[in-house]
């Protein structure tokens, strides 16, 4: 088997995170509208705690700030929780529409988030990774054939490695991926 090769990056344009909450019903409607704000590149109804997460697109904080504040400016979005990358691993390959989707919300402890991104890199269906200031340290991307697998992959592997306390991965139904 090939070795994959992975390097951390820093100080380069990383995606921002933001965890909505909707009003019970309303998500359709709330997607429909987010398609068409320009500096979101994927929408993602999950499950969990939150109704919905979107990816920015890497930007200046102003742009950031901006594009938040229009996000919380859609009536039925109840609560935002942003989370922008500052440093981690860029995506390993193209998000595929046809695959499940999960997010995974990561606490480190006595372990660096940089040596803990690049065990994730590791583990089947990574796709990206980020540090995020604030109540998370890592935010993870995955994907795989079915949400079962990312179940798995989650639970029985990063649950494992050195230096995470705590986790939650948020599973993806319908996401939305602008090109």
């Amino acid at each position: 088997m090939q070795e994959k090769k992975t390097t951390m990056q820093t100080n380069m344009s990383f995606p921002t995170y933001v965890f909505a909450t909707v009003n019970p019903g309303r998500a359709t409607k709330v997607v429909e509208e987010l398609k068409r704000n320009s500096q979101i590149d994927l929408i993602a109804p999950v499950t969990g705690r939150y109704d919905l997460v979107l990816r920015l697109k890497p930007n200046t904080p102003h742009n950031v700030y901006q594009t938040v504040k229009e996000i919380r400016e859609i009536n039925d979005i109840r609560t935002t929780d942003t989370h922008i990358g500052f440093d981690g691993i860029q995506p390993t390959r193209k998000l595929e529409s046809q695959m499940a989707l999960g997010f995974s919300l990561l606490n480190c402890e006595h372990t660096p988030s940089e040596n803990v991104i690049k065990q994730l890199s590791n583990i089947p269906g990574f796709i990206e990774a980020s540090t995020v200031p604030g109540q998370f340290d890592i935010v993870a991307l995955w994907q795989a054939r079915t949400s079962e697998d990312i179940v798995k992959t989650s639970v029985e592997k990063v649950t494992n490695l050195e230096g995470i306390f705590k986790s939650e991965t948020l599973l993806a139904y319908a996401p939305f991926f602008k090109a």
